[in-house]
């Protein structure tokens, strides 16, 4: 007696669980990816271009890299360098009408680096309407060859904060952002616009 009443509960809920499948499938399949990810990339696209602060900058200990640089625990740094987006292509290949090529430059120290990263649109954005509007690989953008590393590019690759992976998400009226390391030593930058300070 008690397995068949097992075996009824687990029916249902095998039962219950296909009907809700069904109905996100029918939702997904109605929806064009393709065209709400432009729609996505459209809408945050302009708001980039400008000079960004990076007002703060969590940072989890992560050894060896931020030891280091004297980070032996979480900290958080403010106004460590500025970020100047000067070029966003999405018209050179097709595919950039989903995915933003964006370059500029990062000023640490009295030194300018080059720097530049593709979007990408998050589909939990696309799908959900919840989370970040973007993910990208923040990293440099130096010129084809060799170049010798100063002081300043080891600090911040010790930092980890360029050639690291970061969700992104835009205010709506584009004077501030957010973005979210996802694999090393930082938590979050925040920015902010250099006009709206």
């Amino acid at each position: 007696m008690r397995r068949i009443i097992i075996l009824v509960f687990v029916s249902c809920l095998t039962l219950l669980a296909c009907k809700k499948k069904e109905d996100v499938v029918l939702a997904i399949d109605e929806l064009d990816y393709n065209e709400e990810s432009i729609k996505l990339m459209d809408s945050i696209r302009p708001n980039f271009l400008g000079t960004w602060n990076m007002k703060e900058i969590k940072v989890k200990a992560f050894a060896p890299f931020t030891t280091e640089i004297g980070i032996y625990k979480d900290t958080i740094l403010n106004d460590l360098a500025v970020l100047e987006l000067t070029g966003v292509d999405n018209y050179s290949q097709q595919y950039y009408n989903e995915n933003n090529d964006i370059t500029g430059v990062l000023k640490f120290r009295n030194k300018i680096f080059p720097v530049g990263f593709t979007m990408r649109s998050s589909g939990e954005r696309i799908l959900k309407k919840i989370g970040p509007q973007a993910f990208a690989l923040f990293e440099y953008r130096f010129p084809v060859g060799s170049h010798p590393s100063t002081i300043e590019e080891d600090y911040l690759g010790n930092l980890s904060l360029l050639a690291e992976v970061y969700s992104m998400e835009m205010s709506p009226d584009g004077k501030t952002m957010v973005w979210k390391g996802l694999n090393r030593a930082i938590k979050e930058i925040q920015f902010v616009k250099n006009n709206s300070i």
